[in-house]
């Protein structure tokens, strides 16, 4: 049986909204009970009994406690009847045990006192009720009664009159009926141990000696026994239990009583006194067995006396319990609780939560054929003021008889911002051991976690005891649920309620807690809470687990259907039908209900990639809705397809599906039943299916690929420039059955930057891509990593592709670039591996920058300058061609022709016997080979003769063309800007002029001249050319004064006329002169 001795406190505090986390108890439909006198502590302690809940109100200020019975069905609370009954006290309620055997209810008030033997004892009243709680079958007192156990803790204080006793805890082990007894004599053993150290003045030591004097004489006619132990650095006895037996005069026994005067050590006196008298008699009784050990102890300061715990056992096992170590502070008894067991032996767990000021359990073993019981074990708290040991509860996890967990609570503990901890002790053999802990929200640190416990029966399903912890102070009270599990109970609560999610206004919610029985009808245990001034009964909801399952149409996808086509294909694509079933499962078989829950779902395709390869229709790769489940299975249909071109062939597609129950709201269908919604358990809400894509594989269903890798013969050249670049092809073919995954692996120099990479063949629209691994310091070469199939190679396929690479300027090269590629895929057999890499070699060509000027105006002078290269350090050799033209053997002229140098060098002559044309007009025929050193500026000068070789008849022009060249090693350098500026040409035209005798031909010419100037003088001449005399003339005919004409003359001569000939001065002829002046 498992059970919790609840720690009532009476709570107050600020509290504040706050939020539960849903699981499987009804927050929304919580059922509240008050009671009708609106007491503040009715809920202190709720038990449920019967079909109802039995609430204890302890009473406050001078109202006297009530006991309540609460009918769920019936929604109300009646005052339990106590059988006319009129003394009780206002502490009734507060202890509320049942037994689960004959749902019997023992309740305890234990504010009643009684007296014996002239001593008030306040030691409670306890009432037995059937199930019906129609009144008290029984009543009893802490005492032995019958065959029957009832254990009482009581605190003694001295030197008052009257002894109290504070919060008296019964062990759960409830008897059937109690026996009402009267006061049962016991023989009481006690001994005063008094201070006599110097520290006491005369007057205040006698004063001792007759308040001991006083108390013997009072009790004289009681069963007590006495005996006095003095005490100071040293003991000693003033008279022992057989000294008072022979004779019972106080004043004789104390007479001789002297004062010792030492220093004080109280502490040996007391163990002295612990062991001197620790026999304890056997005095036979009628009824019982009852053997009590009294120490009093008296100092100058005050009296105390140390607590009495009174353990009353059957005849067959008398037994007297007393701690070990007696300290007013351990409070052994505060709680206690009862830890079965069938295959071990059964322990008594007692709580001492102010022991130390860090609390203690101890562990009593049950005795065995009328033994006594032994302690077995201690378990001692670590924060002081923690109150470790206020709340006990031991659980039977399995429900097999054997108690597995102790919890221990300490409410008051503070850590990380909470309030509160629950200690989880594990059994192992014959001790517990700490394995866990529970603890509340952080933000609450008075918060009381762990004020209230109580063991749940299974409420979940799972088959393992479910446990509820209160935290009353965590703003309005919050109650933590904490689930079983094999090994022992889940650390995270799966479900944390608060007061105010359940009713607004609520305090002190959590600071009871049962939860064992049925009271609605549907075989469900429910849980009762009690808060301030009202109790809360939250209704288990069935936990169900709803099996879903998925399914395609067709089992495989048809590669035709998503692969890449680049032509009109003549199949039709179908697409994929999905179907989605669902059933409801109940976890809890017990349960008397229907289920049907509305469920909310979350189809998805490819939800682990950023791009999905399927669409449902519009689009979209996700896909929600609602249905309702029930127990029958109930299915839907959907359809997908995929996109234009998929790249991935071979992974499965996969096709997610989330659900969940709908919580809150109006349900959407109006089928289901709100009062019978289930809930899932915690547990993932998905399931995930893929579904293949065929494979070309043949009977056996096996691919088993056959590849071969390959390179052109001749790869090129690379130039070594600043923008150089290599682009290299591989060809990679399958003859055998569809490859998948089939990647190129390449390897190459670190002077070679990856560029980028194309598919040459079959389509340039098929993707490809390359990716560079990682660079190893060890090793002188990178890797690159390309995906050329995409990932299916079909058989009898093949692909070319074409890797181009850039060049770094700070690297070393030699004469070739050795790239190594290796083509691998998932399915080819080991043995197939040999064509499966090549290596390509790529001649490195250095740059060579040269450049030729002709100078010479007259003859040709070439200036040759050359730039060296920054990536070969070698020197290289160089060879300057220089081309001359060679004679025509017919011709009529012949050419010779020299090189010179700056600096100087030996050119050797060779004859290529070549003649230009016109297509080649400096085809020369004769060349100089002139080895040279490398330097940075040449000049080189070519000097050409000419020479008739016999006599001319006629003018003729030639061309003679002379070209400078330079020439290295082809296969290591290049020009750098081409061949073009590493030649020269000069083309240079030569007339040949025919002159003939032409001196015969000057003199005739000359003297032809001569005779013919004399001829013109003589007609000249005869013509008066050298005689006119016109200003002679003019004077004559006296037409002009002083030859000057006047103003008022008329024009001498016409304008025509004179016009005519003004360089005149005389008529050539005397007719012109006659004619003349007729005119005018």
């Amino acid at each position: 049986m498992n059970s919790c001795i609840d720690l009532r406190l009476l709570l107050s505090g600020l509290f504040l909204f706050a939020r539960a986390r849903s699981y499987n108890l009804d927050v929304r439909r919580a059922q509240s009970f008050s009671s009708p006198q609106t007491q503040r502590h009715f809920g202190y302690r709720v038990l449920q009994v019967g079909n109802g809940v039995v609430v204890g109100a302890p009473g406050e200020g001078n109202q006297t406690g009530s006991l309540y019975q609460c009918q769920p069905g019936k929604r109300s609370c009646l005052l339990v009847n106590l059988s006319g009954l009129n003394y009780t006290s206002k502490y009734l309620g507060m202890t509320l045990v049942t037994d689960p055997a004959d749902g019997s209810l023992l309740a305890c008030d234990p504010g009643l006192s009684r007296t014996c033997d002239q001593n008030s004892y306040l030691s409670g009243l306890c009432y037995l009720f059937t199930q019906n709680l129609e009144g008290p079958v029984l009543q009893g007192r802490p005492a032995y009664q019958g065959k029957y156990l009832v254990v009482t803790v009581l605190l003694s204080s001295c030197p008052s009159a009257g002894t109290s006793l504070s919060r008296p805890r019964t062990v759960n082990q409830v008897p059937s009926f109690l026996i009402s007894a009267e006061c049962i004599k016991g023989k009481v053993d006690l001994v005063f141990l008094f201070d006599g150290s110097r520290s006491l003045e005369e007057k205040e030591f006698l004063k001792i000696v007759d308040f001991m004097k006083d108390v013997m004489k009072k009790l004289s006619n009681s069963s007590y026994q006495f005996a006095a132990v003095q005490f100071s650095s040293s003991y000693k006895i003033e008279f022992s239990f057989l000294d008072y037996v022979k004779l019972k005069d106080p004043d004789v026994l104390l007479g001789n009583v002297t004062h010792m005067r030492l220093v004080t050590n109280t502490f040996g006196a007391i163990n002295y006194v612990r062991v001197w008298a620790s026999h304890c008699k056997q005095i036979p009784n009628p009824f019982t067995t009852l053997c009590i050990r009294l120490y009093m102890a008296i100092s100058s300061l005050f009296f105390f006396c140390l607590f009495v715990c009174l353990f009353l056992f059957p005849p067959a096992s008398p037994l007297c319990i007393a701690n070990p170590r007696p300290s007013p502070s351990l409070s052994s008894g505060y709680t206690v609780t009862w830890l079965p067991s069938q295959r071990s032996t059964s322990l008594l767990a007692a709580g001492a939560p102010r022991y130390q000021h860090v609390g203690r359990v101890l562990l009593f073993q049950e005795p065995k054929d009328r033994g006594q019981w032994r302690q077995v074990q201690n378990i001692d708290g670590t924060q002081i003021g923690s109150y470790f040991g206020g709340e006990l509860c031991g659980i039977d996890m399995d429900q097999d008889g054997e108690t597995e967990l102790l919890l221990v609570g300490a409410s008051l503990f503070y850590g990380e911002q909470r309030g509160g901890r629950v200690f989880i002790y594990q059994r192992k053999q014959s001790a517990f051991q700490m394995v866990s802990q529970l603890q509340g929200d952080p933000g609450y640190p008075l918060g009381r976690f762990g004020a209230a416990m109580a063991a749940l029966k299974d409420i979940n399903g799972d088959g393992w005891m479910d446990v509820a912890v209160g935290a009353p102070l965590e703003k309005q009270g919050a109650v933590y649920i904490f689930n079983g599990q094999r090994g022992g109970l889940s650390t995270q609560p799966s479900q944390r309620i608060e007061g105010s999610q359940v009713f607004s206004g609520i305090k002190w919610f959590g600071r009871s807690i049962h939860g064992v029985k049925d009271l609605g009808g549907d075989n469900l245990v429910d849980v009762a809470v009690g808060a301030e001034g009202q109790v809360i009964v939250l209704s288990s909801r069935p936990v169900v687990d709803i099996v879903p399952e998925l399914s395609f149409f067709p089992d495989e996808i048809p590669v035709h259907e998503a692969e890449c086509s680049y032509s009109a294909s003549p199949r039709k694509k179908e697409g994929v039908n999905l179907t989605v079933c669902f059933q409801v499962q109940s976890l809890m078989p017990h349960f008397q209900g229907r289920l049907l829950a509305n469920l909310t779902y979350t189809l998805q395709l490819d939800g682990h990639r950023t791009r999905s390869r399927g669409l449902f229709p519009g689009g979209t790769h996700k896909l929600s809705g609602n249905t309702a489940v029930s127990p029958a299975k109930s299915c839907l249909k959907f359809w997908f397809h995929f996109p234009v071109c998929i790249q991935d062939l071979i992974s499965p597609i996969s096709v997610s599906l989330n659900f969940s129950l709908l919580e809150e709201g109006t349900p959407w269908d109006g089928k289901v039943d709100r009062d019978m919604e289930p809930i899932l358990r915690p547990s993932p809400h998905s399931e995930t299916k893929e579904i293949p894509f065929e494979k070309n594989c043949g009977e056996d269903k096996k691919c088993e690929a056959n590849l071969r890798l390959s390179s052109p013969a001749r790869s090129g050249v690379l130039p070594l420039t600043s923008s150089a670049s290599l682009a290299v092809e591989w060809t990679l073919s399958n003859s055998g059955e569809d490859a998948y995954y089939v990647q190129l692996g390449l390897s190459f120099p670190l002077g070679l930057s990856f560029r980028k990479v194309e598919m040459l063949k079959p389509h340039r629209q098929m993707p490809v891509s390359c990716e560079e691994l990682p660079k190893e310091s060890e090793f002188l070469t990178r890797m690159l990593a390309c995906n050329v199939s995409f990932p299916i190679l079909k058989a009898g396929g093949s692909v070319s592709v074409q890797v181009m690479f850039h060049t770094l300027l700070n690297s070393s090269w030699g004469d070739f670039v050795e790239l190594n590629a290796t083509a691998h895929c998932e399915n080819e057999d080991s043995g197939l591996l040999e064509d499966n890499s090549v290596t390509t070699h790529i001649p490195v060509l250095y740059p060579i920058n040269v450049l030729i000027k002709e100078l010479g105006n007259l003859y040709p002078l070439f200036q040759v300058r050359i730039q060296p290269s920054a990536y070969d350090h070698h020197v290289p050799t160089l060879e300057a061609l220089v081309g001359v033209p060679q004679p025509h053997s017919d011709g009529l002229i012949t050419h010779t022709w020299t090189v010179q140098m700056e600096p100087p060098v030996t050119c050797y002559r060779e004859d290529l016997n070549r003649r230009p044309s016109a297509a080649e007009p400096c085809l020369p025929g004769v060349q100089f080979l002139c080895p040279i050193d490398f330097r940075q500026e040449i000049l080189i000068q070519v000097i050409g003769t000419v020479e008739l070789l016999e006599e001319i008849k006629a003018s003729s022009m030639h061309s003679l063309c002379t070209s400078l060249s330079i020439s290295f090693n082809s296969s290591r350098h290049f020009h750098l800007y081409g061949s073009n500026t590493s030649l020269a040409q000069v083309l240079m035209k030569v007339d040949v002029v025919y002159e003939k005798e032409m001196l015969y031909l000057y003199v005739l010419s000359g003297c032809g001249g001569l005779l013919l100037l004399l001829l013109i003088f003589i007609a000249l001449y005869k013509v008066g050319f050298f005689k006119r005399n016109l200003k002679e003339k003019m004077e004559a005919d006296g037409s002009v004064p002083n030859g000057i004409p006047g103003e008022d003359h008329g024009p001498l001569v016409a304008p025509r006329e004179e016009a005519k000939d003004l360089g005149t001065l005389e008529p050539i002829h005397p007719d012109e002169a006659q004619g003349g002046s007729d005119n005018d």
